[in-house]
């Protein structure tokens, strides 16, 4: 039984080509992508529409190979002990497979499993936008993220990452959850980066109003500053944070009032996405911050 080829003519290394590479998939393909992989190429290369050319016919024969391979799982599990562990670089990357085949190639670079591990596992990717694999921490393990953006740890990571994909790419964590979240993000450093243009009476939408870019950078600033807080799963520290973050909102809110410039719906549709933001942050219902917001205003209590 055929199971490894070596390319021709290559000034490099060979490569072990395997079933995974003549069906081009990755060593973690589901039994549906490898019918559908097969599918795809046999419609291409099936003797009664392909040419008459013999290595189109060959090239056939090695596909019907694969797949009978593969889509046997018994004959896939002992063919798969034949290969190498990884095989690098993923051939369909997907933000979920990039962080996860990285953290295992730190892993395995490692001396010992560390924070740096813990880390790397407990993060939850986001979005692969262009060059950048967006991930974000979940709350109780935010603690841990920054052992990720230490220079050398920073270095290992975006070498694994290079390693995995094939090309140099880099990471960054957000504070959100959601690609939405990232967008966001995006926009407002946008907004703070972009030449100011001169203020006609031309009227704002709610959903872009001058405020929008002030909302996001508070929204960040939750994040981190719960992020860096010590013992937040006790209670006390919790209700400091949310008390000391009332007052930043309650100031803040005042603050864009006293501008002007917005209308009365869209400041307070922007407002209430504030306050649901901390309500997550705590794991409370988002009424209660709201019932305390209007409390600690009305009493003049920040």
């Amino acid at each position: 039984m055929t199971q490894q080829r070596q390319p021709k003519g290559s000034g490099k290394q060979d490569r072990l080509i395997t079933y995974y590479d003549v069906l081009d998939l990755d060593r973690d393909a589901s039994p549906e992508e490898i019918k559908a992989a097969y599918h795809d190429l046999a419609r291409k290369y099936h003797p009664d529409v392909a040419s008459d050319d013999p290595s189109v016919a060959q090239k056939f024969t090695l596909i019907n190979e694969a797949h009978r391979i593969l889509s046997d799982p018994q004959r896939r599990h002992q063919y798969d002990r034949t290969l190498p562990r990884k095989s690098y670089p993923l051939r369909h990357l997907t933000p979920e497979k990039i962080w996860r085949e990285a953290t295992d190639v730190v892993l395995i670079r490692s001396d010992r499993f560390g924070p740096l591990n813990q880390a790397m596992q407990a993060a939850i990717p986001v979005v692969l936008d262009e060059t950048i694999l967006v991930i974000t921490m979940p709350g109780s393990e935010r603690h841990l993220a920054g052992h990720l953006d230490t220079a050398s740890n920073r270095n290992s990571i975006l070498n694994a990452m290079e390693l995995v994909a094939g090309r140099r790419l880099s990471f960054r964590i957000i504070d959100g959850t959601t690609v939405q979240d990232w967008e966001l993000l995006k926009a407002a450093e946008r907004r703070r980066t972009a030449p100011r243009a001169p203020t006609a009476s031309a009227p704002t939408s709610a959903a872009t109003g001058p405020s929008a870019g002030l909302w996001d950078e508070i929204i960040q600033q939750m994040h981190r500053q719960f992020q860096q807080l010590t013992r937040r799963q006790q209670p006390q520290a919790r209700a400091r944070f949310w008390r000391e973050t009332l007052a930043q909102i309650i100031r803040a809110e005042e603050d864009m009032r006293d501008r002007g410039g917005e209308d009365e719906e869209g400041h307070e549709r922007a407002l209430a996405r504030v306050l649901e933001r901390l309500a997550t942050i705590l794991e409370v219902p988002a009424v209660l911050v709201a019932l305390e917001f209007e409390r600690m205003k009305r009493a003049g209590d920040y």
